[in-house]
């Protein structure tokens, strides 16, 4: 695979090693010229080429170093080491043949030092190249070091999201089941009493509401007059089966319908209040509300038991006391949780006749939800 050096200069570690070498550059000209051997055009002839080299090497042993990403440690070290020498030395003899050729063609003044040998003016050229080689070379894996550790903390996190959404999918959908039991055992109880038209409406609910089901995503937000509307659907199918011991209030300001909140959470707290009702045989009152507190939306669903035929309220405290830890509400929690960490809730409490459950939402996750 060809790689540009355009697509080369895009990478972070390798911009950083232009870097670095044209910092070593600058340092010698600078000094050079200040200590007046040589004029800036002189440095710049004689230099540049060499810049070009160191780089293109210290590029060349990041590409090297790409190829031992699945290598050990120690392995990766040791060869980087090898290269780093190496390179050190081809940049050294570079250096030495490229201001011997200026020396003898265009610059005649520099022969007197830069054609005789001299080893101990070429080992210090050594060391000067292998000190900035093996300085970019750490540079280049400190930069990949963190890049790595960061693309693993956002995998974890898309992992961790991941997880979530299918955590809240899973929990969502365990309310179905349960629901679809009940709803079946409605409709075989009315086709049992010969209610037919009652049956094949009821279906045909069940239809309606399955659909809708299906169609939405267990782990969206959706507004809170969205939320209201497939509980509405739900309770259609409820009515069906309770008739006129159902009565359903609902009071929701219209400037709390555009809140978002989970898709389908209000629906284990209805069903827990129906619930209620087929225990104690008695009419029932739903009472779903929305308000205001403290940074958060509270969402209420309250349920009242009444004599029959005297509009009076029974003792429902205790026959809705072990509800708070059921299935349904335990997986709200748990929804919730997963949604929103520990800023959400969900509170329960019998009440002398009957029974509150109560969803606070941040309404700072609102306004990151809209």
């Amino acid at each position: 695979m060809r790689i540009s050096w355009h697509e080369l200069f895009k990478r972070t570690e390798f911009r950083l090693a232009a870097i670095v070498w044209l910092f070593g550059y600058i340092l010698v000209e600078v000094t050079a010229i200040a200590q007046g051997r040589s004029s800036p055009g002189e440095m710049f002839l004689a230099n540049v080429p060499l810049l070009l080299s160191g780089t293109g090497l210290s590029i060349v042993l990041g590409l090297l170093l790409d190829r031992l990403r699945n290598a050990r440690a120690y392995q990766q070290i040791a060869v980087m080491a090898a290269a780093g020498l190496v390179a050190g030395v081809v940049q050294t003899a570079a250096d030495d043949l490229w201001l011997r050729a200026v020396s003898l063609t265009v610059m005649p003044q520099w022969q007197e030092w830069a054609v005789p040998y001299q080893p101990v003016r070429l080992f210090m050229i050594l060391i000067l190249y292998l000190w900035t080689i093996y300085l970019t070379l750490a540079l280049i894996w400190a930069t990949r070091t963190t890049d790595h550790a960061r693309l693993n903390e956002a995998r974890a996190a898309a992992f961790e999201a991941a997880a979530s959404r299918a955590e809240a999918a899973a929990l969502r959908l365990q309310l179905n089941p349960h629901f679809l039991f009940n709803t079946l055992n409605g409709i075989a109880s009315l086709v049992v009493r010969n209610r037919q038209d009652e049956a094949e409406d009821m279906i045909g609910r069940l239809a309606e509401f399955l659909r809708a089901s299906l169609a939405s995503n267990p782990t969206e937000l959706v507004t809170l007059e969205q939320e209201l509307g497939t509980i509405a659907a739900y309770l259609d199918i409820e009515k069906t089966r309770f008739g006129a011991r159902l009565k359903v209030n609902i009071g929701v300001p219209p400037a709390l319908m555009a809140c978002p909140v989970p898709n389908f959470i209000l629906q284990p707290l209805v069903e827990n209040a129906i619930k209620h009702a087929v225990r104690q045989s008695t009419p029932l009152v739903i009472d779903i509300t929305a308000r205001t507190g403290a940074d958060e939306t509270i969402l209420s669903v309250i349920n009242r038991s009444l004599r029959p035929g005297a509009g009076e309220p029974v003792d429902g405290a205790a026959a809705q006391a072990s509800d708070r830890n059921g299935i349904g509400l335990e997986n709200t929690r748990r929804r919730l949780a997963t949604q929103y960490g520990g800023d959400a809730w969900l509170e329960c409490r019998p009440l002398a006749d009957g029974f509150r459950a109560e969803i606070g939402i941040p309404m700072r996750a609102e306004a990151a939800a809209a």
